[in-house]
């Protein structure tokens, strides 16, 4: 079963979890959506889509540049309407085992003006990487 997990129109910004609408979900709450701009995290700074983007070494600029770098959040679209993940997360925990890290095999580099992804060769490469892909992206105000 296909839903449609993205959805952007001049009033919100939603991507749902797997299995739920971006669209029409069952409700407006966490347990549905990974984000919403409806959803108490604030407005996103712009949202935007590159096609064709190359994993380590393009960089992607937003439409302006900014005071500060924002956070983002990135996601592949297959072009069918279809999202997936840009690489699974590694779970690991500090040396308390208190603190909970998920990290990935990639970096995003932030710039005031836009990003650059990049390889963690250091611990473990990317199998993105090099790959060409249709990737959303959502900044956000950190400061």
């Amino acid at each position: 079963m296909s839903t449609d997990r993205i959805y952007i129109d001049g009033t919100r910004v939603t991507v749902s979890k797997p299995g739920y609408s971006a669209s029409s979900p069952p409700a407006v709450d966490y347990a549905y959506l990974s984000l919403d701009s409806r959803l108490n995290q604030g407005r996103p700074l712009e949202v935007g889509l590159f096609t064709g983007a190359v994993f380590g070494g393009t960089k992607m600029f937003y439409s302006t540049t900014y005071p500060h770098p924002p956070a983002i959040d990135v996601f592949g679209w297959s072009g069918s309407g279809g999202v997936y993940s840009v690489g699974k997360s590694i779970v690991t925990n500090d040396a308390s085992g208190s603190t909970v890290y998920q990290r990935t095999s990639w970096v995003p580099i932030l710039y005031t003006d836009g990003f650059l992804i990049t390889d963690d060769v250091q611990f473990r490469h990317a199998r993105i990487w090099g790959t060409t892909l249709n990737l959303y992206y959502i900044a956000w105000q950190v400061w």
